[in-house]
């Protein structure tokens, strides 16, 4: 899906982008795009939403995951389902474990504050702490493979680099792993 509440000067998806057409897929729709995938030889894939709750809540995609995994072509079949979708709480990302995901990936875009304010107009992504604190919800939810990082550009990348490695450090700390990958 690619509705937003979010107004992120950076993003396509940004509610104020009246030029894009917003859709979200029927579970029937994702299947058909699962299969063309699998007989192309995909074996991971990415599920990736904007941040509208009220269009595209946990339950829409915890039931896209299981119809992920449940659809299978004559060639192959999705075996890894990793998750891109908005920070979320504790209760929401264990639903999104029990679904079976793979790899949880949250960026924060940036670790410096004034920047993060400029460039996150409006909606819940707004909220820097929220965001930035996902990661820990996510794995007090035991979801212990995760992707994180900046969108380099947006502030100084050295800045970016201690902030990412500083969250990094956190999640070392706290729960005795960091992060999968970094983007």
């Amino acid at each position: 899906s690619n509705e937003c509440t979010n107004n992120c000067l950076y993003c396509a998806f940004r509610h104020d982008n009246k030029d894009l057409e917003r859709r979200t897929l029927t579970l029937d729709e994702l299947r058909e795009q699962v299969l063309i995938l699998e007989d192309m030889g995909h074996k991971r894939l990415l599920l990736e939403s904007g941040e509208d709750l009220s269009k595209v809540p946990i339950d829409y995609v915890v039931k896209a995951i299981e119809t992920i995994y449940a659809t299978k072509s004559n060639l192959d079949t999705i075996r890894r389902v990793n998750v891109n979708v908005a920070a979320t709480t504790v209760e929401n990302y264990q639903a999104l474990r029990a679904a079976g995901i793979g790899t949880y990936q949250l960026f924060q875009e940036t670790y410096h504050r004034e920047t993060y304010a400029q460039v996150h107009c409006a909606g819940k992504k707004r909220d820097f702490d929220w965001r930035l604190n996902g990661m820990d919800r996510a794995m007090q939810a035991c979801i212990d493979d995760v992707g994180i990082g900046p969108l380099f550009g947006l502030a100084d990348w050295r800045f970016e680099l201690l902030g990412l490695m500083m969250h990094i450090q956190h999640l070392e700390k706290e729960f005795g792993v960091g992060c999968h990958t970094i983007s």
